[in-house]
């Protein structure tokens, strides 16, 4: 497995980018937006509730529900309007579980109730619209710019918090997918995830408390702060998805999960991805023939 090591001499290339991070203002966000500020970026936060301190310089906060498309909208332009451009998206806000689907409340007519799709709403489809807008304002600029997803560990397990596994998987596969769809589109817009373990966060109320009561290691926000920042610095750094553990970084796609694909698939039989990038092309050359 890949190791990465992160130095503070690898951030440097930030001074002077402009950054959106969604869910900034608590946990990983808040953290990511402090870090990048250090380092001379400016910062577009948005979030539900504005930060409990206000950064004093190169920061701007914007009140965004990320599941309402017309308010990422709003974030997208304020942005751009004020800023210029937009160098790097972090993907980051989201929930913590909270649908259960063994329930047995039952309506007035006693017809089960529909589970809660509040973490779908912020945790996937605000992601995927998150990353959506990047790519079409970055696309825009020549120097195009890059997108972070924050995705989990819990996207490649087996998991019983199960809205949450669910859209982590989602984020996890959409960030493996879009990286093939731009660079097929020669866009110039790198995309890479972040796939941490239990890190400090508003997720779940009181987390510290019950991982220390039960002896696992919860590691700082910050942690995860540097692998994002990692990720908009290193230009060569495409279609990767570094995991955090302990304050610890390993790459997991193109080390583990890509190779554990093609050793399943075997050597005979051509990738998913090939298939389609052969019949797209087979299929436009029997319409310029027509």
């Amino acid at each position: 497995m890949a190791e990465v090591i992160i130095n503070d001499g690898d951030l440097t290339g930030l001074n002077g980018k402009v950054v959106i991070i969604t869910g900034g203002s608590s946990g990983i966000g808040l953290a990511t937006a402090n870090l990048l500020l250090s380092l001379g970026a400016s910062v577009v936060n948005g979030d539900v509730a504005a930060p409990a301190e206000t950064p004093s310089a190169n920061y701007t906060f914007i009140q965004t529900d990320v599941g309402d498309w017309a308010q990422l909208n709003a974030l997208f332009r304020k942005a751009k309007e004020t800023y210029g451009r937009i160098d790097h998206v972090f993907a980051n806000a989201g929930l913590g579980p909270r649908a259960d689907y063994l329930a047995m409340e039952v309506d007035a007519n006693g017809d089960l109730k529909e589970p809660s799709w509040d973490l779908m709403d912020v945790s996937l489809k605000g992601v995927i619209n998150t990353a959506t807008l990047a790519v079409f304002y970055q696309r825009q600029q020549a120097e195009g710019g890059s997108i972070v997803i924050n995705a989990s560990t819990m996207g490649i397990q087996r998991c019983r918090a199960l809205d949450y596994a669910t859209a982590k998987h989602a984020v996890l596969g959409f960030a493996r997918g879009l990286h093939p769809l731009v660079n097929a589109a020669s866009i110039p817009i790198r995309i890479n995830s972040l796939c941490p373990t239990w890190t400090e966060s508003s997720v779940l109320p009181g987390l510290k408390q019950i991982m220390d009561a039960i002896d696992v290691e919860v590691q700082p926000a910050l942690a995860v702060a540097r692998a994002a920042a990692l990720l908009m610095a290193d230009t060569k750094r495409n279609g990767q998805a570094i995991q955090c553990q302990q304050s610890k970084y390993k790459e997991i796609d193109e080390a583990v999960l890509l190779p554990a694909a093609a050793d399943i698939r075997g050597p005979d039989y051509p990738a998913e991805d090939d298939v389609l990038e052969r019949a797209f092309a087979w299929i436009a050359a029997q319409q310029a023939k027509a």
